[in-house]
């Protein structure tokens, strides 16, 4: 904290000799600025009583709850008026007392609503379809194109051709190819082009047959009847109907696995106004006429595709569409694209027989291109499905599904293979059988054991033994050296051995031993986790070492250079963790520690020579060793969390409900010598919600307090983290403007809100658009009565993001931010910083 909110000010302010009580009354109260101020006083009061408003606000949805965008919503004869934002809200400012609301939409009925307001009001509205039927449509002379008109009565029509089929079930086929053209480039250089040749890794493929029973999208469930990989299938795209529903019918096409922000369909009223339809072909049938119509996303528009759709007017459904996803939302490809064929199934309703996606991905050395092809078939239409049919388990898959023969896919391919991915089964079963034989697995592991100067000096020295199935591996020569560290530079040592076995359970050891040049000293730490049931993510973990830490961990980089930041840790520690039921999870953690102070350890005078202005008294704490015995108890719960049932895992997907958990950290005195005696009690909650077209949110919000500090040492307070003078820190782990780091021991309130826009703002302004910038936001806001500090900031910034120059998936972040803050103890002016992230394709999420 500044000094205007620290302990020792305060305590001194609180002191300070003031008038009495009674003079200062008298003084106030018969003073001539008293009388004016009751004047304004009492004109404010009477204009605010001629003029009193209130905030009337809501959401506008249609029928399906699906929310409506550009709704006008308008005060009958005023002024007064706005329109839905893309998540179909709204709010207006309007007068006290009868107010009538105007609700108007093209291809809806107009509602008007009698309100009246005496306070901040909600008003929900759900709009209905009007009635008109389709020969009532007139069509002018004036008109040339009829693509929009067409438009309008695929809209007005897409109620009943969802309704139609109600709940079904259909069997999919899958087929995913991907291929690296980078191989074929570098056959071409090398004088080899031969287009039936599939030798080496640059063609990847995959067969999926299941069985998909469909309610809503929010109730699917799936199971896989057949599984077929060949090569590396992680990047192939769609290789389960849970990864998202390309429904041009719906208002938005939700497909988190390509991107977290929806899209806007062309199919909807709001699409009316930020597509433009033009006719590209008729083709007459009889009486009846086949309308091919392109569609393309107005300038001002967001999160919209482009392409063309394939209208019927026999019956105004779809025949037929192709759009194309714009690059600026797509976090891992630079191009993709579906196509889709519709046909009227069981005589009963028009459903999607068939869809292929397109991709392309590419980077330094890689050139990916994917393509996915998923056809329907056996559709039983209008299912009755019992009401506990549909649960959190989305998919499954039985290990027999891996194991099936040929005579299988005979069966149930429906989509025939090229001639060169017949080719490449064949290739990869021979493969299969040569790299499974055991001279050439011997052969293999000479090659990964061998010895070379370039894995001894600059890649690291792995040692493969493959009867145990182990790996182990050797730091580098140019890894041994560590310049900068706490004491001087130091000699380090580091291996590790990480191992997946096929039953999914996994193994991870990490050891390092290093040495100090300065102070002869030597350090080191070891630590082993194991997963031992991937079903209920059951692990373990133990870790011992000696090391140099942190006692403001996390802080901004000007705290973390600071001598009086570190002391040196002697520890030992087990832990567990285990999900008790699907979404429950607990953690339980005792870890032992040795603490002694860094005081008597030499060190150097160049960052006091170059930072001495700044790191005044840089001196590392001084304090008498001592022994310190924890034990952490976590327990988590994660409401309606939704998962996928692998033969041999258990794949998490997350859920619409908060993650709520309650954490308790207790200090074991007289155990061991323990000398620490203390409780802290933590309750929390955080979630990440998709707000549709506004974008994605996240926050999260903990109080705690410690209710025993019997001997609470300095190491284990509760510090609030400052900001970094620089540097745009984690949003949900500090704050940005605090202008200090300190302890809390008492009650406290925190929460921490971090908003993408996702280009909602920027790309509807044509210059901007093209410089693909995403916009952010958030804040937080710190609630510490021990301190009497109320702290609250805001922040928001534009984000880039860039294609790893290394791996063609992997993308980063370069962020510009501003940030400002209010608080009773403090100031702080309005600070400008920058950031950096990378995407985690994992849980497919930026850092």
């Amino acid at each position: 904290m500044s000094r205007g909110c620290s302990v020792k000010t305060y305590e001194i302010m609180s002191q300070k000799e003031t008038l009495p009580l009674e003079m200062r009354k008298f003084a106030i109260l018969n003073g001539p600025m008293y009388k004016q101020f009751l004047v304004v006083i009492f004109l404010l009061f009477a204009v605010s009583l001629q003029a009193q408003k209130f905030t009337l606000f809501g959401k506008v949805t249609n029928t399906r709850l699906e929310p409506v965008s550009l709704v006008s919503v308008q005060i009958k004869n005023t002024s007064t008026g706005t329109v839905t934002k893309s998540d179909g809200s709204y709010a207006l400012r309007v007068s006290e007392g009868s107010n009538e609301l105007v609700i108007t939409m093209v291809g809806y009925k107009t509602q008007v609503l009698a309100l009246t307001i005496k306070e901040d009001y909600r008003q929900d509205i759900i709009l209905e379809e009007e009635a008109q039927s389709m020969g009532e449509v007139v069509i002018k002379a004036k008109i040339k194109d009829r693509a929009e008109e067409v438009m309008r009565n695929l809209i007005r029509n897409k109620e009943n051709v969802l309704a139609a089929s109600g709940a079904y079930t259909a069997n999919l086929y899958i087929k995913a190819v991907m291929e690296d053209s980078s191989f074929a480039e570098k056959k071409k250089r090398f004088g080899k082009d031969d287009k039936n040749d599939v030798e080496g890794p640059k063609l990847t493929m995959a067969e999926i047959s299941l069985k998909l029973d469909y309610e809503s999208e929010q109730r699917i469930k799936e199971e896989r009847l057949g599984v077929r990989k060949t090569g590396q299938s992680k990047n192939l795209f769609y290789l389960s109907a849970t990864e998202g529903q390309f429904n041009f019918y719906n208002n938005l096409i939700k497909v988190p696995s390509i991107s977290p922000t929806p899209f806007l369909s062309p199919v909807s009223y709001s699409g009316l106004v930020a597509y433009k339809f033009k006719t590209l072909k008729i083709l007459r049938l009889g009486k009846h006429k086949i309308y091919t119509i392109s569609v393309k996303p107005r300038q001002v528009s967001n999160a919209t595709v482009e392409g063309e759709i394939t209208v019927s007017d026999s019956a105004w459904a779809i025949l037929h569409t192709r759009f194309s996803f714009p690059k600026y939302h797509l976090q891992e490809y630079e191009s993709f694209e579906v196509e889709q064929d519709y046909e009227f199934v069981n005589d009963t309703a028009w459903m999607i027989t068939k869809q292929k996606f397109s991709y392309h991905t590419k980077g330094n050395k890689n050139k990916l291109t994917g393509q996915t092809t998923v056809t329907y078939s056996n559709y039983e239409l209008n299912k009755k499905f019992d009401r506990k049919h549909f649960s959190t388990e989305l998919s499954a898959t039985a290990q027999r599904a891996y194991e099936q023969d040929s005579s299988f896919w005979e069966t149930v391919r429906v989509e025939p293979l090229s001639p060169k991915e017949l080719q490449f089964i064949r290739y990869q079963d021979s493969v299969y059988r040569v790299t499974h034989s055991d001279q050439y697995l011997d052969s293999m592991e000479a090659v990964i054991n061998k010895i070379t100067w370039k894995k001894v000096g600059i890649f690291g020295q792995s040692f493969y033994h493959r009867k145990k199935e182990r790996t182990w591996h050797l730091p580098s020569l140019i890894s041994l050296y560590q310049p900068v560290a706490f004491g001087g530079s130091r000699i380090n040592v580091t291996v590790s051995h990480n191992k997946v076995y096929s039953s999914r359970k996994n193994i991870n050891v990490f050891t390092n031993l290093s040495y100090g040049i300065r102070n002869h000293d030597v350090n080191g730490s070891f630590s082993i986790s194991r997963m031992y049931n991937p079903f209920n993510r059951g692990s373990y973990n133990f870790s011992a070492g000696r090391e140099f830490q942190f006692i403001y961990e996390g802080d901004a980089w000007i705290n973390m250079i600071k001598r009086n930041n570190v002391y040196l840790n002697n520890y030992a520690g087990v832990g567990h963790s285990v999900e008790l039921t699907n979404g429950l999870f607990l953690f339980t953690d005792l870890d032992m520690a040795f603490r002694r102070s860094v005081s008597g350890f030499k060190t150097g005078s160049l960052v006091d020579s170059v930072l001495g202005d700044v790191l005044k008294d840089n001196q590392a704490v001084a304090f008498d060793p001592y022994n310190a015995l924890y034990g952490k108890l976590r327990l988590q719960y994660t409401p309606k969390q939704r998962f996928i049932r692998e033969p041999k895992e258990k794949i998490i997907l997350g859920s619409r409900w908060p993650t709520f958990y309650v954490q308790w950290r207790k200090g074991l005195k007289n155990v061991l010598d323990s000398k620490v005696d203390f409780d802290y009690l933590e309750f929390g909650a955080e979630q990440q919600m998709n707000l549709g077209l506004i974008g994605l949110s996240k926050y999260s919000i903990k109080t705690g307090s410690y209710i025993n500090q019997k001997d609470l040492r300095l190491i284990d307070y509760q510090f609030q983290r400052r900001g970094d003078p620089l540097l745009f820190m984690n949003p949900h782990r500090s704050f940005q403007s605090m202008d200090s780091t300190f302890p809390v021991f008492n009650r406290f309130w925190e929460a921490h809100f971090f908003h993408e826009f996702n280009g909602l703002f920027l790309n509807k302004i044509p210059i901007l658009k093209k410089l693909q910038l995403r916009e952010v936001g958030g804040g937080g806001f710190l609630v510490a009565k021990e301190r009497n500090l109320r702290y609250a900031e805001l922040f928001a910034g534009v984000e880039r993001a860039f294609q790893s120059p290394f791996n063609p998936l992997d993308k980063f972040k370069i962020g510009f931010y501003v940030v400002g803050s209010a608080a009773n103890q403090f100031k702080n002016p309005i600070q400008f910083k920058v950031g950096f992230t990378t995407w985690d394709k994992r849980k497919n999420r930026w850092f």
